[in-house]
């Protein structure tokens, strides 16, 4: 169990030397939204996020495989952002961007294994002191080892030691086991009378696209599809014995479809000690993944469009107006929303990027720009959206151009590509480019340790497993 980071952070700036910072302070000095203390409700926060999730796979935005039954039927009286997007198209920025507030050129991580700055405030910082907080995570690109967050946290647990079948050196926790630990701390740990902060990052459904067997759901299609070989399916993620590129998007789905079953165990799990009527739920993701558009295929990361940057977003809990939102959402809004929630006020932040809004209100202008960017290499794309209209730029080496512009209530699947001149973009977007170039080597300056061996849990043992098991939690079978 690690000290809290609001002990953290004044203990580290007197041992240099200087005047001990409140809390606020060095937020707004990190460029930060600004708060103060509000209405005293504090309810139990529960963020949820999952790696590499589509929004048009899942039940509630409209696919007609059940993949979500769980999210479906718990989100469907809460808010539905049908509009919403990742700022960036990486893990480690994008949730970073999602736990600060701050878009990735403010935090200052843009690539892998990039230590956060110390004095980047998180949410956890940022909560009342009575909020016991913690993280469950199975990624190793956001183990501690890699962005040295877990201070921040009373408890962090990041035990990723499950090799992945397609790259021996990459680790992972599978959802069951990810559900089980936090589920075990729950249970053993969380204490009472204390507002609960818990954030739970399930890494399923990223490739490769392999759910465990005793739940698949025997998702067929109809149809064949090229799969288009090593050429335009990554390394990682090909499979030599698939013929039918459309295997993949059943594997994919059998993925989203095994991750509902935990966070649907998650949620029994919570509401067995606490009222889920009375918490807080945030659920989205950071990223999306392509599946058979524009050339690259069933990967994300190395660019804008819409598949790998549209992410779902719902929320539920005290202040949420159920209903579905077509309005511009974005990672920087989450940070800002669990704020408020927890009871503190966060004005709206200036800054060439927009602003960052409390979702559960209805005032997010029609005419908000947002933006997003992806890096492969030396080769970096931005995005920026304003209502209907989507700009793309590019850069490779010193030269930063606009590119395209796509129209997207008329070409939702950016197949028709217009000159970007004919509907100019945002001076927003045109001065963040200016001032915000990010051009050359995108991997220097990784500072974290890429771990080369597993982590061992040792928190939850068996014997708790088992209790876990005979209550109803556990053994990571899809739960309907």
């Amino acid at each position: 169990m690690f000290v809290s980071s609001r002990l953290m952070i004044a203990e580290i700036r007197t041992g240099l030397g200087f005047i001990v910072i409140l809390p606020a302070i060095v937020f707004a000095m990190a460029g930060g939204l600004g708060c103060e203390m509000g209405a005293p409700r504090q309810p139990d926060i529960l963020l949820v996020t999952v790696d590499t999730l589509r929004p048009d796979h899942l039940g509630i935005f409209g696919y007609e495989r059940p993949t979500s039954p769980r999210i479906d039927e718990f989100f469907a009286d809460g808010a539905i952002f049908e509009r919403a997007y990742s700022v960036e198209a990486n893990t480690p920025p994008s949730v970073l961007t999602i736990l600060s507030g701050l878009p990735p050129r403010s935090h200052g991580v843009r690539g892998f294994y990039e230590l956060l700055k110390k004095d980047v405030a998180l949410i956890p910082d940022r909560l009342p002191e009575a909020y016991q907080t913690a993280a469950f995570v199975s990624n190793i690109v956001l183990t501690n080892e890699a962005i040295g967050i877990a201070d921040r946290f009373d408890h962090y647990d990041d035990y990723v030691d499950e090799a992945e079948s397609a790259r021996p050196n990459i680790y992972e926790r599978s959802a069951a086991r990810t559900t089980d630990a936090a589920l075990a701390w729950l249970e053993q740990e969380r204490e009472d009378g204390r507002p609960l902060f818990l954030w739970v990052h399930y890494i399923d459904p990223h490739g490769p696209y392999s759910a465990p067997a005793e739940s698949l759901r025997g998702f067929t299609h109809e149809g064949w599809e090229e799969p288009g070989g090593r050429r335009r399916v990554r390394k990682y993620q090909f499979d030599p014995t698939v013929t039918d590129g459309l295997t993949y998007v059943d594997r994919y789905d059998e993925e989203i479809a095994y991750t509902d079953a935990q966070v649907g165990r998650l949620l029994d799990g919570y509401g067995a000690t606490a009222s889920l009527e009375d918490a807080f739920v945030l659920f989205t993701a950071d990223h999306g993944e392509s599946m058979m558009e524009h050339g690259i295929w069933f990967t994300h990361g190395y660019h804008v469009w819409e598949e790998i940057m549209r992410v779902p977003l719902l929320l539920r809990g005290p202040g949420v107006a159920s209903g579905r939102r077509t309005e511009l959402s974005s990672g920087l809004d989450i940070a800002p929303t669990i704020l408020a929630a927890a009871g503190l006020t966060t004005p709206l932040r200036d800054d060439v990027l927009g602003r960052g809004f409390d979702l559960r209100s209805k005032t997010i202008p029609s005419d908000r720009v947002i933006y997003a960017e992806a890096s492969l290499d030396t080769h970096r794309w931005r995005a920026g959206w304003r209502g209907n209209d989507k700009w793309m730029f590019s850069n490779k080496g010193a030269v930063i151009m606009p590119q395209i512009h796509f129209d997207l209530e008329n070409d939702p699947d950016e197949e028709g590509r217009r000159p970007w001149f004919a509907t100019p973009p945002p001076d927003a977007i045109l001065e963040l480019i200016k001032t915000d170039p990010i051009i050359g080597d995108t991997k220097r300056g990784r500072t974290g340790s890429q771990l080369d061996a597993p982590k061992i849990d040792s928190r939850v043992s068996d014997a708790q497993r088992r209790q876990l098991e005979a209550l109803g939690y556990g053994g990571g079978e899809s739960v309907d």
